[in-house]
Formats: structure tokens, C-alpha cells, sequence
């Protein structure tokens, strides 16, 4: 896409950023596995923890209590909750939000958590799915301090258990949509009719429609604004504060999911894949696959999902 304003396309070197500030140390990571769906980190965490804040991300956050019971309190709309969290018990922070909480262990048991994020292309999907607009809509998703649900529960240990044992990506996709499907189902997400969204959820509904029927193409910035009758400016300044992201940012996204899906599952060369993802050269595309996937396409294909 041309006349981008932001700069550099999301990555996966972004990773880096999601859960900073855990008061917890980390056990494992699924940095470096190929997940594509998700991030999941597995943490030890203290017995008492004075109040702190977690940092906003574009990802649905999910964190299931692995061991350990705890008494927590969370901040909501200025209020502290008081909540008991033991093995099982989940708590989901909507994407660009943060919760503000502070802990206590109540036995003697250690503190154990799977922190799940679900990537915003594995959400915007599934809600596209059931009926929503298909993009990050944040007023929309589940905000919830405390979830206990045996699917969650069972949905987070498997995830822990594919963080120890590096389980392939075919796997742990699976898993984070069937977590980030049910999460919708049991909230009760219902796309609202007027939604929080400054451009309107019939408009970002053909804004990515756009972005998925053409993403092999040359899109610009023009021609979203075109297509909703703003200016260029003001159509990028919408779309970033209905979505958290840019238009760019999202068309590259797009791009990359699909190129890995092609690579996987058919036999088209990697020039193919390139020129059907909207790529003119092999440059810019190994470049930005590698900064999304962590390897260039050619060992992608070659890597076991």
C-alpha cells in the first residue's frame, strides 16, 4: 500500500513487547515455534504482588491460573474487585486495553500462569465468522477479571503443555481458534447494530472486504478513502482509532497469512506466492516474511507445521 503514514509494518519482532511489564518470570515462550495465531508465555509468579498496570496490546489477552491459588483484586471502572483465582480460572483483558491489579497467594502452593495472547487477524476472523464486522473492534470483546470455564481451563493447559514440549504450529493455531471462538460464544458477542467505532461497522465491513479481495494488488490510501468518501488524512486517522492499527499495517497482515497458508498447503513456487500476495519482488517480500514469520519463505515451506 502507498501514502502510508505510519512507517514499518507490524512484525513479529513486535512480540517482544507483549506482557512487558510482568511482575512473573518467565518459564517458557512460543517465541521462535512459528505460531501464527497466537503468542503464549508461561510464568512463576510471587506470592504477594503490589499493584501494577499491564501494558495495552492489540491482542486478546487471556491468562489461565496453571497452579496455585491466589486472592485478586482488580480495578474496574474505578473500583477494586475482589476475585479468587485457582488452577483454571482465567482472566481476559480486551485488546488496547491494560488492568490495573495487585495479588495475594492464599497457600503455600506456587503460582503458576499461561499467558495466551490471540493475535488481532485469529480474532477479527472468527468474529467475522459469527457475524461481525471483521476487524478489531476493542468495545466489543470480552473485558472479564475473572472466567471459570472448563473449556478455557482445559484450552490454557494444553497451550502451557504445547509451550514446554514446542508444538508445531498446525496445533496451536487450532487450539487459539477454538479458544478465541468459544471466548465469543460465551460472552455473548452480538455485533451491536450503532457499534464504538468512529467510521461505523457497515464501512469497516467494506474496507476489509476491500483488503481481502484485493490484497494482491497494489492498494493505496487513495482508494480506501475513496471508497468512504473521505480524505486521505481523515480516513487513516478514522481507521486507526476504530481499529487500533493503520490500513497498512492490516493489508500486510493479510498479505503474510496468506503467504504462509500457500507455502504450506499447495506447490506453487515462491515467486507465485509472492506475486499472488500483492509482492512485485522477492526482496521486499522475503524481508517482510521474515520479519513476520522469523525465517524466509523458502524455509518456512521446509519447517514442519
Amino acid at each position: 500500500m502507498t501514502n502510508r503514514a505510519d512507517g514499518a509494518p507490524a512484525s513479529r519482532a513486535e512480540d517482544a513487547d507483549i506482557g512487558g511489564g510482568q511482575p512473573c518470570s518467565r518459564l517458557g515462550s512460543s517465541d521462535g515455534y512459528g505460531w501464527m495465531s497466537l503468542v503464549a508465555r508461561t510464568y512463576s509468579c510471587p506470592s504477594t504482588v503490589a499493584e501494577f498496570s499491564t501494558e495495552s496490546t492489540t491482542a486478546l489477552t487471556v491468562v489461565v491460573t496453571t497452579h496455585g491459588v491466589r486472592e485478586v483484586a482488580c480495578r474496574v471502572d474505578g473500583r477494586w474487585r475482589q476475585t479468587i483465582h485457582r488452577a483454571g480460572s482465567a482472566h481476559v483483558t480486551a485488546p488496547l486495553t491494560s488492568s490495573t491489579m495487585r495479588w495475594h497467594a492464599t497457600t503455600s502452593a506456587p503460582v503458576r500462569t499461561v499467558n495466551i495472547y490471540l493475535r488481532p487477524h485469529l480474532v477479527d476472523e472468527v468474529s467475522w465468522a459469527m457475524g461481525g464486522v471483521g476487524m478489531l473492534l476493542p468495545g466489543e470483546l470480552p473485558d472479564i477479571p475473572l472466567l471459570e470455564d472448563p473449556y478455557v481451563a482445559a484450552t490454557g493447559n494444553a497451550i502451557a503443555d504445547a509451550v514446554e514440549r514446542g508444538a508445531p504450529a498446525a496445533y496451536a493455531d487450532a487450539l487459539a481458534h477454538g479458544l478465541t471462538a468459544h471466548l465469543l460464544h460465551v460472552t455473548h458477542f452480538r455485533p451491536p447494530s450503532d457499534p464504538p467505532s468512529p467510521l461505523g461497522r457497515t464501512m469497516l465491513r467494506t474496507v476489509a472486504s476491500y483488503l481481502h479481495e484485493h490484497l494482491h494488488e497494489d492498494v493505496t490510501l487513495s482508494d480506501l478513502a475513496t471508497l468512504t468518501n473521505m480524505s486521505r488524512h481523515h480516513f487513516l486517522r478514522m481507521f486507526k482509532k476504530s481499529t487500533g492499527t493503520t490500513p497498512h499495517r492490516y493489508l500486510v497482515q493479510l498479505r503474510l497469512r496468506k503467504a504462509a497458508c500457500l507455502l504450506r498447503t499447495t506447490s506453487q513456487s515462491v515467486q507465485q506466492v509472492m506475486a499472488a500476495c500483492g509482492y512485485a519482488s522477492m526482496g521486499p517480500f522475503s524481508a517482510a516474511f521474515r520479519r513476520e514469520h522469523g525465517c524466509s519463505p523458502g524455509q518456512f515451506r521446509r519447517e514442519p507445521g
